[in-house]
């Protein structure tokens, strides 16, 4: 009967197929021009079509009565080592009428320029090496730093191949050593950084050559001081005493003050013209509230509120966009996709621009939630379809801000799951655990506690439960699957505890790895430790597993999970996809989708019976009939043929 009441609420599946998703539209770089009049920002637009992120920039009044207009589509986004796209970036010259932007466009990351009459945008500045950093001088002079020259790093690389690889603490051993990664649209090579798993290109310790550019007549010289200091990103400002009492009266504090006991952390400061402030704070469940603060008049007034962020970007500390008139900012909850919108200073809130579908046409029940956890509150996001009883759930945990693609990573479905019948929850990892076993277990109480609370509410079958989470989600996930018997089937998308993990890593010039292990999950060498390892390592407790896993890793992860992989093989217990030049986060276009489309089938099949009817899949489902404490009864041709909720042709 749920079923087919879903397949009658067909608005739902129409608006949250696994690519559509995969498609969403973010915004970033907004920015306010010196005289306050316009305001830039830009929009990433994934294609599955491209495999590409396509970057367009656009310029509004600020003073909110005209549309927006482009100012040009200009290159694909770039991401950073661990997947995140970089914001864009956008600098103005001093008297208004130019912007100037860094982009990848035809693998060269150059300066460009476009005046904001929309006549679209012209190379300003390349170089042999890619443009890393920008800044304005007071002067009106443009300041750059050029990383090595583009044909230098290539050399190396072949040198490396040609000559071999020496091992020493830069290199990971669980990565392709050849151009094993993907930088700046170019199969490239990484080494680490010597911070825990940050990786940077090859001569990435090569001194930098910084230039002074002459925006009137074109030329490059070499800086004086207070140029490079142009390029030094600014300290933070601690909040001043006056606010940080002001904030208290709110339920409110800034971090270095300590946020014990406190709703609400202050994210971030912007300075006004008229010499006010606006002051963005956020709560443990992701919603975001703006003030005006008047030193002068000792007040802080409310501006605006939302179940979700308000801020500059994707990340909740990324500052609204100032102008003479309003704030600028991104909206995005679990109502809510990506969008600009205009807070005057009176409070009036304005939508400018919505580069992704309306989610209020999409049939789904999306509402933060909270319940009690051993007396202390935990919060999160529930998505369901809109229809009667007790549905199967799946759930994430760690991260729940903006709008919900598919939890942190993105690489959960959610509105997706909710769409084909299965509720969806995205619970925000609460705060605590002196050890990583402490942590798992305050995360294995509050996913039992949720459940709990939303079997109560008539919301969720109990017996129908899924989970899955990227990084410390995962490992809450596997911690969960081992230690309890609350879950049917599990999804992750990192690599786990195992002695491979350490014998990879731990040897001289990694010693931060080492103390970290040591530190946070009180862990030795497997050789004189082994009691803690059987402990912690999922590989080492699959006898208590009854939930088949789907891995879904990063190559430079998948090998450091050998042991769980094989072990799980052989008992049938799950099964492995490896991603070649993922990150940490899957980014491209592509793997977003085939992550998010395997998932999805994934969870359909254990938790509800459902089988996609597309022939290009039968193997997918003859291999998974076979995996589980027991296998699937049901033959493959009678579930081939089942209704499902989402035909082939819709994904």
């Amino acid at each position: 009967m749920a079923l087919l009441l879903l397949a009658a609420a067909s608005p739902a599946a129409s608006q949250t197929t696994p690519r559509e998703i995969a498609e969403t539209a973010d915004i970033s770089g907004l920015s306010a021009s010196p005289d306050g009049k316009w305001v830039v920002y830009r929009i990433e637009r994934p294609s599955t079509a491209s495999n590409r992120i396509d970057v367009d920039w656009y310029l509004v009044g600020s003073d909110g009565t005209a549309p927006p207009r482009a100012l040009g589509r200009l290159g694909t986004a770039m991401w950073n080592d661990v997947g995140t796209v970089t914001p864009g970036e956008a600098k103005w010259s001093a008297d208004s009428k130019t912007i100037i932007v860094r982009a990848l466009v035809d693998g060269r990351v150059a300066l460009w320029r476009s005046d904001i009459d929309g006549s679209g945008f012209t190379r300003l500045v390349e170089r042999e090496g890619d443009i890393e950093t920008f800044a304005i001088a007071p002067d009106g002079a443009l300041i750059f730093r050029e990383g090595p020259a583009r044909g230098e790093i290539i050399r190396a690389e072949e040198v490396e191949r040609e000559s071999g690889v020496l091992v020493d603490g830069k290199t990971d051993l669980a990565q392709p050593l050849f151009r094993g990664a993907l930088i700046n649209g170019r199969p490239a090579t990484q080494r680490f950084s010597g911070e825990w798993f940050d990786r940077v290109p090859l001569l990435a310790d090569r001194p930098r050559s910084v230039f002074r550019f002459d925006l009137a007549t074109g030329s490059a010289e070499p800086p004086d001081a207070p140029d490079l200091e142009a390029l030094t990103p600014p300290a933070e400002t601690p909040a001043p005493q006056a606010l940080e009492a002001l904030l208290r009266a709110h339920d409110a504090c800034s971090e270095p003050a300590g946020c014990n006991g406190f709703a609400w952390r202050l994210t971030s400061m912007t300075p006004l013209a008229d010499g006010r402030i606006a002051v963005a704070v956020r709560d443990n469940g992701f919603r975001q509230k703006l003030f005006l603060w008047s030193a002068a008049d000792a007040t802080l007034s409310p501006l605006a509120a939302s179940t979700g962020l308000i801020s500059g970007g994707r990340d909740e500390t990324v500052p609204c966009a100032a102008s003479n008139s309003a704030l600028y900012c991104v909206e995005a909850g679990a109502k809510v996709a990506p969008r600009l919108v205009r807070f005057a200073f009176d409070g009036t809130k304005t939508i400018v621009d919505t580069p992704n579908p309306d989610p209020d046409r999409d049939g789904l029940l999306a509402e933060s939630i909270a319940w009690q956890v051993s007396g202390s509150r935990a919060s999160g996001v529930f998505i369901r379809p809109k229809i009667p009883g007790r549905l199967p759930l799946f759930v994430t945990y760690y991260r729940c801000s903006g709008w919900l693609r598919g939890g942190l990573g993105d690489e959960w479905p959610l509105r997706a799951l909710a769409a084909n019948g299965i509720a969806a929850l995205c619970i925000n990892a609460r705060p605590g655990g002196a050890s990583a076993r402490a942590s798992y277990e305050i995360g294995l109480e509050t996913v039992r506690a949720a459940i709990g609370y939303l079997a109560e509410h008539g919301d969720i079958d109990p017996a129908r439960v899924g989970m899955g989470g990227l990084s410390f989600g995962s490992e809450v996930s596997m911690w969960t699957a081992t230690h309890s018997d609350l879950l049917r089937a599990v999804s992750i998308a990192s690599v786990q505890m195992e002695p491979a993990y350490y014998w990879f890593n731990a040897r001289p010039g990694r010693e931060m790895f080492t103390a970290n292990l040591q530190a946070h999950w009180k862990l030795g060498p497997p050789d004189q430790d082994s009691a803690a390892w059987r402990n912690m390592s999922a590989a080492s407790n699959l006898d208590r597993l009854k939930a088949p896993v789907l891995m879904q890793l990063p190559e430079h992860e998948a090998r450091l999970a050998i042991e769980l992989q094989s072990k799980l093989a052989s008992a049938r217990m799950g099964e492995m996809h490896i991603f070649p030049f993922a990150p940490h986060i899957k980014v491209e276009p592509r793997q977003k989708l085939a992550a998010y489309q395997r998932n999805l089938d994934w969870f359909r099949y254990w938790l509800t019976g459902a089988i996609d009817p597309d022939p290009a899949k039968v193997q997918q489902y003859q291999r998974w009939s076979t995996l589980g404490p027991h296998s699937n009864a049901a033959s493959v041709d009678r579930t081939q043929r089942s209704a499902s909720a989402i035909s082939s042709s819709r994904k």
